[in-house]
């Protein structure tokens, strides 16, 4: 089938822009004298948030905050507008053709699109992209496993799928499948060849020089405290209406005294639950229920005996008062179900959600042959979405001594727990979860057996159950989209029994706005906001 892509948010900012300029005209939008809150004018859009973030290289960049800031820096061949995550628009691509099957995907790029130095974008840009996102072996690297990328000509790109999937336009438009300046990327260490987890050395250097096609460029990167992006001269779209974003690592109770206190052009990114209560009522709200929290734990015993015990597990499960974990997250969450969030298809009925055994857990640890096991819980010292992690591990270390297993708690600065967590040697984790892109069956390939979060967690196919693994092929092997809904459903139930993860609670991500904003927009796509939509009333 052929498709032509609408517009992304070139054309469509641009109307906006120029009604915005009508109204505004001859009138301040306030907070010139920095009162916004470290937005230092009118033209600067201040956003601040709680910090999770490594690094703003696309092809490396997995975090929260990074998908935030790579967003903003490079365009990829597809997106979405605002909260709509079903239908992807166009980007860098002006138009698509998938094959019947879904195992081919044929983009044809626009003519004018230009990186930030002003070279053209061209196919062969977009499949050294590709190629290197998919070769550095990353964490975004899954996103693209089984695809190939070829260009047929300069401003044409063919994707393969080694297997159906109608998702691909999707996946393309994750920020970690950013488009980089090849020559540029290439000139500084960057390689795509199959051996480049190995040899690129380019993350460093676009850490600081991002070779991107989007609508800001970079003035500083410091992932401990701020990021700040100015607009791109040479942006070949719509300019966007702020010249200069200022993305602020601010904790929860700063980001609501400080957009409550803001005269204009401030964003929070983390107030939830409790933390939403009581803001002025002429602040913008914006949200969706899209995150899960989970914990993790090792199936490797040469890690830790105790953790890989499958009944182990499941008495750590059963031990859990999951209704007051719940409660934590405040009034926009509620106690998990499964590991799929309620904004998609495929999440299990609320109904579902899994409830505190004390017996069960009694049980468990007796079959697991373990009395009064002792294990430690690494978990990132941060407070995401309006809430404090250090709060959520103290109550799961509470709930588990009830149930005669003792906790360590070991809190761990952001940037040492992700390089842990990479490592693949922590016993046991807790963290927060998103999809890799707007379609529940991905977490399939993330967290199936030998998948990237599973590999981490030692998770192989050897260590896994028939069952588990049998769940999660029935949910890649099926492409009508009510079957798979179904078969979702039961490849969670399936993982609440025979996995190494335990599903604790879901929470809404929320952007918060001063009123005189438009576009300020919550996206369940993965980057929370897009910067560059956001304009003046």
């Amino acid at each position: 089938m052929s498709r032509h892509l609408s517009v992304g948010r070139g054309a469509r900012i641009a109307v906006a822009a120029v009604v915005s300029a009508a109204l505004t005209a001859g009138c301040s939008a306030g907070g010139s004298d920095g009162s916004s809150g470290g937005g230092g004018g009118s033209d600067t859009l201040t956003v601040n948030t709680s910090f999770v973030i490594k690094n703003i290289d696309p092809a490396m960049e997995y975090e929260a905050t990074g998908a935030l800031t790579v967003n903003a820096l490079y365009d990829t061949l597809v997106t979405f507008e605002g909260s709509d995550v079903g239908e992807p628009v166009g980007e860098l691509a002006e138009s698509f053709e998938a094959s019947d099957d879904a195992t081919t995907f044929t983009f044809k790029l626009h003519e004018d699109a230009t990186f930030s130095d002003g070279t053209p974008v061209t196919a062969e840009d977009v499949v050294f992209s590709l190629n290197r996102l998919k070769n550095l072996k990353g964490s975004p690297s899954v996103i693209v496993a089984g695809m190939s990328f070829e260009a047929t000509d300069e401003s044409t790109v063919v994707v393969t799928s080694d297997e159906p999937n109608p998702n691909v336009p999707t996946i393309l438009a994750m920020p970690s499948t950013g488009i980089v300046n090849s020559k540029v990327a290439k000139e500084n260490g960057a390689t795509d060849a199959e051996d480049a987890a190995k040899t690129d050395s380019a993350t460093q250097y676009l850490d600081q020089n991002p070779a991107g096609s989007g609508p800001y460029v970079l003035e500083s990167f410091d992932p401990s405290s701020q990021v700040v992006l100015k607009a791109n001269p040479e942006y070949w779209g719509e300019a966007p209406e702020f010249s200069r974003v200022v993305i602020s690592n601010m904790d929860v109770q700063n980001q609501k005294l400080t957009v409550s206190k803001a005269k204009s052009a401030t964003v929070a990114l983390d107030l939830s639950g409790s933390s939403l209560e009581g803001l002025p009522e002429s602040l913008q709200q914006s949200g969706a229920q899209d995150t899960y929290y989970f914990l993790t734990l090792h199936q490797d015993p040469a890690v830790d005996e105790v953790t890989s015990n499958l009944d182990f597990v499941r008495a750590l499960r059963a031990s859990i008062d999951y209704a007051g974990v719940a409660k934590l997250f405040g009034e926009n969450a509620q106690p998990a179900a499964g590991v799929v969030p309620p904004a998609f298809p495929g999440a299990l009925e609320e109904a579902d959600a899994q409830v505190q055994d004390l017996d069960a857990a009694a049980d468990f640890l007796d079959d697991a042959g373990l009395d009064q096991p002792k294990v430690s819980l690494m978990y990132p010292s941060i407070t995401y979405r309006g809430v404090d992690l250090g709060t959520i591990a103290a109550k799961i270390q509470g709930d588990a001594k009830k149930a005669g297993i003792e906790i360590e708690l070991n809190p761990q600065p952001i940037a040492a727990f992700l390089d842990a967590q990479s490592g693949g040697k922590v016993a046991m984790r807790f963290s927060p979860q998103s999809l890799n892109y707007p379609v529940a069956a991905s977490l399939v390939n993330n967290l199936a057996p030998g998948q990237s979060t599973a590999a981490t967690t030692g998770w192989t196919p050897e260590r896994a159950t028939p069952e588990a693994i049998a769940a999660g092929e029935d949910v890649l092997g099926t492409l009508d989209p009510e079957a798979q809904v179904t078969a979702l459903q039961e490849w969670q139930r399936v993982l609440n029994e025979d996995s190494p993860y335990i599903p604790l609670a879901y929470n809404a991500g929320t952007v918060v706005a001063t009123p005189d904003l438009t576009g300020a927009e919550y996206s369940p796509a993965g980057w929370q906001l897009d910067v560059a939509a956001v304009g003046k009333k």
